[in-house]
């Protein structure tokens, strides 16, 4: 069989009887022996190969698991790029797709596992260049994407005035955002800063990110739905803490590989410099000396100011701009970790989702100043009702998510309340009054958090759709 062989070992995980397999399913995978596994060659650290030709990433540490739970052997037929790869899903070469969204068009070939891991989108710039959010259908304002890539769909459909440039790869994307041809480029978080380190272009930088990610599945082909089946079980059987522990490691190392190194190539060019002088400028030892310290001063500040820089896009990856509460991105990690402490503890957790009464209204009558003013004024009014364990942070747009934790769906009712009824008793800037249309649900064990979000979300439409100015419990 063509192709580089993958781990087989039947040991250290989950076996076919334990997630479940039928014996239909059994049956299929004896029969079938080995399965072809197609990988994109070039989206590391989450998806490639090696130059020996074998999986690699982050997606080869889960597809291990997956050998061991169906014990089956795999392996990788050599794919050019991404277009060969889909190409040869298409004609039946590829059995399973190692990492892929989901799109009606490719469900006409593909059959799709539940989503296995997440990717937020993330903005690339230049440091001189500050992004938010308003920036993607801004006047003048381009930006780069991969031609093909299912992100497109997504930004068209949230910016409808964005101004996208298709290109080849995220070599070519990162070319035009250094040169200043684009504002810059949209693509995985992660993945994005991974091509950043590994094509040394110092002057580029994760600058923001987006409410949008990419849902990545296994796909197997359709017309063998016992290959589907059978990967949804494994899918579904993976351990979460295993799983982190997989996306700690791939994007751990990338960050730290270039900070290291930075500071390694700046330490040994000072050292070289006082070797050079210390054995043929002997004359001149004093001065020597005194650019030596001069340079590790210098060296000392250009880490401290690349420390903070560090806290600082940290802070910012999880900050709303304007609010300062957490922004999108992270309370979709409050949110996993809220409902994986409540799978452990079995203790309750409520979230409340908030909505401005009439927002774009007021933004049209006074302006967006005003507006933004507004939306800053009751982030500060929230953070003073609620209790320090309580998590706030901006959903977007006029609407605020908050997390309750040790909360049941009466507890929660009773603070929405009160947060409704503070928020219409107070007077805003420039006299301004409002009020709030607030939906409440309480996490059910087993739930997925899109699953407890829509639910949420339809008990706000509740409220809205009943005259505004309430809570509603799902």
């Amino acid at each position: 069989m063509a192709g580089a062989l993958l781990f087989t070992a039947l040991s250290g995980a989950q076996t076919t009887s334990e997630i479940g397999l039928s014996q239909a399913e059994k049956d299929y995978l004896a029969a079938k022996r080995s399965l072809r596994v197609c990988v994109d060659p070039d989206r590391l650290p989450f998806d490639g190969v090696d130059e020996r030709g074998q999986h690699a990433g982050l997606s080869k540490d889960y597809f291990d698991i997956f050998t061991r739970m169906l014990g089956v052997e795999m392996v990788v037929p050599k794919v050019e790029d991404w277009d060969d790869l889909m190409h040869k899903a298409k004609s039946r070469e590829c059995d399973v797709v190692s990492q892929i969204n989901a799109s009606e068009e490719r469900k006409s070939f593909l059959d799709f596992t539940s989503p296995y891991f997440y990717l937020p989108l993330a903005v690339v710039t230049r440091y001189d260049r500050i992004f938010v959010e308003e920036s993607l259908e801004g006047a003048g304002t381009r930006f780069a994407v991969i031609k093909g890539d299912i992100a497109i769909d997504k930004l068209k459909q949230r910016y409808p005035s964005i101004d996208l440039v298709e290109v080849k790869n995220n070599i070519q994307a990162m070319e035009l955002v250094y040169d200043g041809d684009v504002f810059g480029y949209i693509g995985a978080q992660g993945a994005v800063a991974f091509a950043i380190q590994a094509l040394d272009l110092n002057k580029l930088a994760v600058t923001g990110s987006l409410p949008l990610r990419y849902e990545l599945s296994v796909a197997t082909r359709n017309d063998e739905p016992l290959l589907g089946s059978a990967f949804e079980k494994a899918v579904l059987h993976l351990d979460p803490k295993e799983g982190q522990s997989i996306r700690d490691k791939w994007i751990a190392i990338t960050i730290e590989k270039v900070t290291d190194y930075t500071l390694l190539w700046l330490t040994l060019l000072v050292l070289g410099t006082v070797i050079i002088v210390s054995i043929y400028w002997n004359s001149r030892l004093v001065k020597a000396n005194r650019a030596i310290r001069d340079a590790l001063n210098d060296l000392h500040a250009a880490q401290v100011q690349l420390e903070e820089q560090n806290k600082i896009f940290k802070k910012q990856s999880i900050t709303d701009a304007l609010t300062g509460l957490y922004n999108r991105l992270k309370l979709d990690e409050e949110l996993s970790c809220a409902i994986a402490q409540s799978d452990d503890t079995k203790r309750n957790f409520a979230v409340i989702l908030l909505d401005i009464d009439y927002f774009k209204r007021m933004n049209d009558q006074c302006g967006h100043l005003i507006g933004d003013e507004l939306l800053k004024a009751l982030s500060s009014l929230m953070i003073s009702t609620l209790s320090k364990g309580e998590i706030l942070g901006r959903w977007g747009g006029e609407e605020f998510l908050i997390i309750s934790p040790d909360t049941d769906l009466q507890t929660g009712e009773k603070l929405a309340e009160q947060l409704r009824e503070r928020i219409a008793a107070h007077v805003f800037p420039a006299g301004k009054t409002f009020s709030v249309s607030i939906g409440v649900a309480v996490y059910q064990p087993g739930e997925t958090a899109d699953a407890l979000i829509g639910r949420v979300d339809k008990a706000l439409y509740r409220a809205k759709k009943q005259g505004r100015n309430r809570v509603e419990v799902d």
